[in-house]
């Protein structure tokens, strides 16, 4: 099965918004109105997997902040979960990868938490000792979520994280940090 990403046409959006709803916690996703306006800047963009049948198996979201970039969402449909799609179209996806990659992961010892981990890691992520509580996207959550840093395709280092971070808080999330 070839993986083809292509870039997400604003007509669709309303299907990948759905899909971010069912896949993470609505502390990690901003409201509709919010991530709809994401779609306009110019470093942000949304890379989708259809089917055969036109719909969306999944997508991957994500930053280019300069020297490297920061995939915020990755998901894939839950019915197609558990049959290979979401390696192939990460494994697309790094293919092209110029820069290195970073991605959060929940830092936590339930059993999604170590197979995220453990995904990432035979996609060859490095799981950093670094990492940081995500602040919340949208204003009626009250969860912060534990979250460590894997990298793409080298370990990273101290000073990286901590450039990463700064990037990440001021540029998404809109804090200092």
């Amino acid at each position: 099965m070839k993986i083809i990403l292509t870039e997400l046409e604003e007509k669709d959006y309303r299907k990948i918004y759905h899909l971010m709803e069912v896949s993470f916690e609505k502390e990690e996703i901003r409201t509709y109105e919010n991530g709809q306006k994401q779609l306009s800047k110019g470093n942000y963009r949304i890379l989708i997997s259809k089917n055969t049948n036109d719909g969306i198996s999944g997508f991957i979201a994500e930053w280019d902040l300069g020297t490297f970039v920061f995939i915020e969402h990755f998901a894939v449909e839950k019915k197609l979960r558990g049959l290979g799609i979401g390696s192939k179209m990460l494994e697309a996806y790094l293919k092209k990868a110029t820069k290195p990659v970073m991605i959060e992961v929940e830092d936590n010892e339930t059993e999604i938490g170590k197979r995220r981990i453990n995904f990432y890691k035979r996609m060859d992520f490095f799981l950093s000792e670094f990492g940081y509580h995500q602040p919340i996207l949208r204003g009626d959550g009250d969860k912060e979520i534990l979250l460590r840093i894997m990298s793409f395709p080298e370990k990273l280092s101290e000073e990286k994280f901590l450039e990463f971070k700064k990037e990440v808080f001021e540029k998404i999330y809109k804090r200092k940090n």
